[in-house]
């Protein structure tokens, strides 16, 4: 994917995702998330990320770490923070991230959906890219213990998980997400 002529977007899901009994709950926002996303976004050229959680609590609380960064005292003490941030906002779901983007681009985005499970016709990252030709991309990165099967099958594509050298496969969110950015936007994406 050319970088300089994509317009794609990410959003960190907090709900429906799994815990690890299985059960589909809402994770809690980590400060942390925030912050090193918008550093990712930053040096990858993701136009926009979204932080999204149901609970109203969670969603004050990423509207308060934006805006110490962006209008506050953080951003004026660090303007480099304050414009990795520039690109955060908080939504309630992933139904509110899609009309966002869509309004955005003027068209709906092409939804692409990671996971660390096997799925039935997950696609390496060039196959699922392409498919959304010119339309905008949003990518969905589950927190816990990834993303629904609902919200999966109501992607348009599912990447392949990253794979490592171990059966472990449970990698830091932040850490999947700079890999796939990476390889979608470091010229790596044939290696995937």
């Amino acid at each position: 994917m050319n970088a300089a002529a994509a317009r794609v977007y990410a959003a960190l899901v907090h709900y429906p995702v799994y815990n690890r009994e299985g059960d589909i709950v809402a994770t809690s926002v980590t400060p942390l998330d925030v912050h090193d996303l918008g550093r990712l976004a930053l040096t990858y050229g993701v136009k926009g990320y979204y932080i999204t959680n149901p609970y109203e609590p969670q969603q004050r609380l990423v509207a308060e770490i934006i805006h110490h960064w962006r209008a506050g005292l953080g951003g004026d003490h660090s303007p480099h923070r304050k414009l990795a941030l520039s690109r955060a906002r908080g939504a309630a779901d992933v139904t509110e991230v899609f009309d966002d983007v869509a309004a955005r681009e003027s068209e709906e985005p092409w939804v692409v959906a990671t996971t660390a499970r096997a799925w039935p016709g997950a696609a390496a990252i060039p196959e699922a890219i392409a498919g959304a030709g010119s339309k905008p991309v949003l990518l969905l990165f589950g927190t816990g213990y990834g993303l629904t099967d609902d919200l999966l099958a109501a992607a348009d594509a599912v990447l392949r998980p990253i794979a490592g050298d171990a059966a472990f496969n449970h990698l830091p969110v932040r850490a999947a997400m700079a890999i796939y950015f990476d390889r979608i936007f470091g010229g790596a994406a044939a290696a995937t």
